[in-house]
C-alpha cells in the first residue's frame, strides 16, 4: 500500500503561507513592497496589538481592476513576471506571486482597490483562504488591504510569536528601512492610533534621515557616491584603452548612493544600519565587513558605525530568489561589489572633516525638508582668525645669590626661582592641511590638552590620542613596505618564559622579527632581545613583548584571519604605550612638531582605538552660553 499522498489544497497554502509570512512584520514587508511596485507616493500602515489583530495599508498607487484582485489570491499569479528570462533580471520588489496567497490563508484578508481610470472600485474579502464576498464599492484610487486577526487558523504558528514590543520592533524596521529606501514616498505608521513614524515625501535624502533617526545624526551625515565607470572614462592612456574599456564594463553596473555618519556618532548597537540593493531592502554580512573594513581605525572599541546605502546592480548579476522572505540575495561578482562598497565608502571618510563639533544647545531645531533659500547672504564673520604671531611662556629655572640692600651678596642663601620669560616665536600657526582646519596654538592644559583657535571656533586636542595615531600610521607605513627600522640594544636584555610562553614565542618569532623584535635563544625558557623597532623607542620593551605573547597565547587572534591583522593589533598596542601620556608636560615647539606630524596622516581624526583627537566648540555656541547672543 502506498504510504506518500498528495497534500489538499488548503494545507499546502498554508505550508507555504509559513515560508513566506513568519510574523506580522513580514506581513508589512510584503504589502508594503506591493505598494512601492505599484507606483505609490503615499502609504499609510495602521495596526493594532502589534499586527496581530488588524494590519491594514493604505496607497495611493495604481490600483487593479476587478479581474486581477481575484486572481491575486491565487498562488503564483503575479503580474511582476512571465517568463524564465524574467526570473533572472528582476526589477520588481515582488515578484513570485506568493505574497497575497500565503497572507489569505492565514488570515481573514479584505481587498479594497479602484484604478485611476475606473468608475467604481471593487472589494474582495476571503477567510482562510477561501473567497467569503465581492462586489462594486466607493473607493478612492489605490488598494486597501486589511488584514485581521493573523494566524487565527493556525493557532501553533500564533504561539511562535513573540512578545508584543518584540514584534512591534520589527513592523517599525520594516518600515523604517523601506521609507529610508523611498525618500520621495510619504510613509506613516499608526498603532493603537498613535503614530510611531511619520516621514514626509522630500527631496533631500538627508532630510528623510532626518525624520527617522533625527537631526543629530542627520547633521553628521557624509554623502557616499561611488559610480563605477566615472574613475575609467577620465583616463586617457591610448595604450590602456583596451583594458579600461573591460574594465568600465564591469564596474558601470555597481552604482553606490547613500550616506554614513561620521565615526564618533557610531552605536552600540547595529539598528540603524540599511542596506538597499536596487531598492530592496536585504542583509548582506559581506557588504556590511566592507563598511566596518573601510571605518577601520576610526571606530570606538566595540562601538557601531550609522549607513544607509544602496547599491545598484546588474538585475542580471545577481538572485534575489534564494529566500523565502527576499531578504538575502546572491551576487554574481562578489568580490567587485565588496571592494567598490569599501572604496566608496573609505574615500567618503577620507576626504571629509570628521572633527566632532560640540553642540551645547540640545534644543536646537534644524530647518530639515523645508524648502531652500535662495540667494541668502553669509552672515557677517564677527571673530576673524589672525595669523599673527603670538607670546610664548616659557619657564627658565634660575639659580643666584640674592644681594642685600647694601648691595652685597648672602653668601648663604641660595634659592630656585621659576620666571615666566616672554620670548617672540617666529609662528605658532598651524597651516591648513587637506584633513585638519588651520589652527593656532594657545597652549596646554591639565598636561593633557592643547588648545588652538580655529576659525570659528576654539578646538581641544589630547596629546596623548595624537601621537598615538602618528605612530600608529607611521609604523604601519614601515610595515606595509616591509622597511621597518630597528635599532640593535647595546645592552641586551634577557628574557624568561615559562615553557607555555616559549612554545607561544617560538610560534609566532616570524611575526616578532618582522615587528622589529629579535629574540635569540639563550636556554631552557630564555631568551634574549636584540633588537626593538627605532620607532617606538624602548617603551619597556619586555613588558610588552609578555603582553603580545599572552595576546597569543590567549586565543585572541582565533577570529583574526590574516596576518596583517595580528599584526595590526600589535602595533596599536605599542603605539598606545609609546605615545606621550596624560600630565607629560610638553613644550611649544613640540606641540607644533606633533600637529604637524598628524596634519601628514591619512586619518588624523581617531586614535587606532576610535577615540578622538581633536573636539571643536564652535564660537556661536559659547556665544550661547555668555548670553551674547
Amino acid at each position: 500500500m502506498s504510504k506518500i499522498t498528495v497534500l489538499d489544497e488548503d494545507l499546502i497554502n498554508k505550508i507555504a503561507a509559513g515560508e513566506v509570512i513568519e510574523r506580522p512584520a513580514s506581513v508589512v514587508k510584503e504589502l508594503i513592497e506591493n505598494s512601492l511596485d505599484a507606483n505609490s507616493t503615499k502609504i499609510i500602515i495602521e495596526i493594532k496589538d502589534s499586527g496581530k489583530k488588524l494590519i491594514k495599508i493604505s496607497d495611493n498607487g495604481e490600483g487593479m481592476s476587478e479581474d486581477d484582485a481575484k486572481k491575486s489570491i491565487l498562488r503564483h499569479a503575479t503580474s511582476k513576471i512571465s517568463s524564465l528570462d524574467d526570473l533572472f533580471s528582476i526589477k520588481t520588489l515582488g515578484f513570485r506571486g506568493e505574497a497575497l496567497a500565503s497572507i489569505a490563508a492565514v488570515s481573514q484578508l479584505s481587498i479594497t482597490t479602484k484604478q485611476k481610470e475606473g468608475v467604481g472600485g471593487f472589494n474582495l474579502v476571503v477567510e482562510g483562504g477561501n473567497v467569503v464576498s465581492s462586489g462594486i464599492i466607493a473607493a478612492e484610487q489605490g488598494t486597501t488591504i486589511e488584514v485581521h486577526n493573523l494566524f487565527f487558523n493556525t493557532p501553533v504558528r500564533k504561539k511562535f510569536l513573540k512578545t508584543d514590543t518584540v514584534e512591534l520592533r520589527h513592523i517599525i524596521d520594516v518600515v523604517t528601512q523601506y521609507a529610508l529606501a523611498n525618500p520621495e514616498v510619504y510613509f506613516k505608521l499608526i498603532h493603537e492610533n498613535h503614530s510611531l513614524i511619520n516621514s514626509p515625501a522630500v527631496e533631500d535624502p538627508r532630510n528623510n534621515i532626518a525624520a527617522i533617526y533625527g537631526i543629530t545624526i542627520a547633521k553628521d551625515l557624509l554623502e557616499v557616491r561611488y559610480g563605477g565607470n566615472k574613475k575609467f572614462n577620465e583616463r586617457d592612456n591610448e595604450l590602456d584603452k583596451e583594458q579600461d574599456h573591460e574594465q568600465d564594463y564591469e564596474s558601470s553596473s555597481i552604482n553606490i548612493t547613500g550616506f554614513v555618519a561620521k565615526p564618533h556618532q557610531a552605536r552600540n548597537d547595529k539598528n540603524q544600519q540599511v542596506i538597499f540593493v536596487n531598492g530592496r531592502w536585504v542583509k548582506n554580512n559581506d557588504i556590511t565587513k566592507a563598511v566596518y573594513d573601510a571605518f577601520h581605525s576610526l571606530l570606538f572599541v566595540n562601538k557601531h558605525p550609522i549607513f544607509v546605502l544602496n547599491l545598484e546592480l546588474d538585475p542580471e548579476k545577481i538572485d534575489v530568489n534564494v529566500h523565502p522572505q527576499k531578504y538575502e540575495i546572491k551576487i554574481e561578482q562578489k568580490e567587485k561589489v565588496i571592494k567598490a562598497v569599501f572604496t566608496a565608502v573609505k574615500e567618503t571618510l577620507e576626504n571629509n572633516n570628521l572633527i566632532p563639533i560640540v553642540d551645547f544647545d540640545f534644543e536646537q531645531q534644524l530647518t530639515f525638508g523645508t524648502p531652500k533659500k535662495k540667494d541668502v547672504p553669509k552672515p557677517e564673520v564677527k571673530y576673524r582668525f589672525e595669523k599673527s604671531q603670538q607670546s610664548v611662556f616659557a619657564v627658565r629655572e634660575e639659580s643666584e645669590q640674592l644681594k642685600k640692600e647694601d648691595g652685597q651678596l648672602k653668601d648663604d642663601e641660595q634659592f630656585h626661582e621659576k620666571s615666566f620669560v616672554s620670548e617672540q616665536s617666529q609662528t605658532e600657526e598651524i597651516p591648513e592641511s587637506v584633513k585638519l582646519p588651520p589652527m593656532k596654538i594657545l597652549g596646554q592644559i591639565h598636561k593633557t590638552f592643547f588648545v588652538a583657535e580655529t576659525p570659528g571656533g576654539v578646538l581641544f586636542i589630547d596629546q596623548h590620542v595624537v601621537q598615538e595615531r602618528v605612530l600608529y600610521e607611521k609604523f604601519m607605513n614601515e610595515l606595509m613596505g616591509k622597511k621597518v627600522s630597528t635599532q640593535t640594544l647595546l645592552q641586551e636584555e634577557i628574557i624568561d618564559f615559562t615553557p607555555v610562553q616559549r612554545i607561544v614565542v617560538e610560534e609566532n618569532k616570524e611575526i616578532l622579527e618582522k615587528l622589529g623584535f629579535k629574540l635569540e635563544h639563550f636556554g631552557e625558557n630564555t631568551f634574549v632581545l636584540k633588537t626593538i623597532p627605532s620607532l617606538f623607542g624602548r617603551l619597556q620593551s619586555t613588558e610588552l613583548i609578555h603582553e603580545m605573547i599572552d595576546y597569543f597565547d590567549n586565543g585572541k587572534n582565533e577570529r583574526k584571519t590574516r596576518l596583517e591583522e595580528i599584526q595590526e593589533e600589535i602595533i596599536t598596542r605599542m603605539a598606545c604605550r609609546a605615545s606621550v601620556k596624560a600630565g607629560d608636560d610638553m613644550t611649544l615647539p613640540e606641540i607644533q612638531k606633533l600637529l604637524a606630524e598628524l596634519s601628514d596622516c591619512k586619518l588624523p581624526y581617531t586614535c587606532p582605538h576610535g577615540r578622538a583627537i581633536l573636539i571643536k566648540v564652535d564660537v556661536n555656541e559659547l556665544e550661547k552660553k555668555f548670553k551674547r547672543k
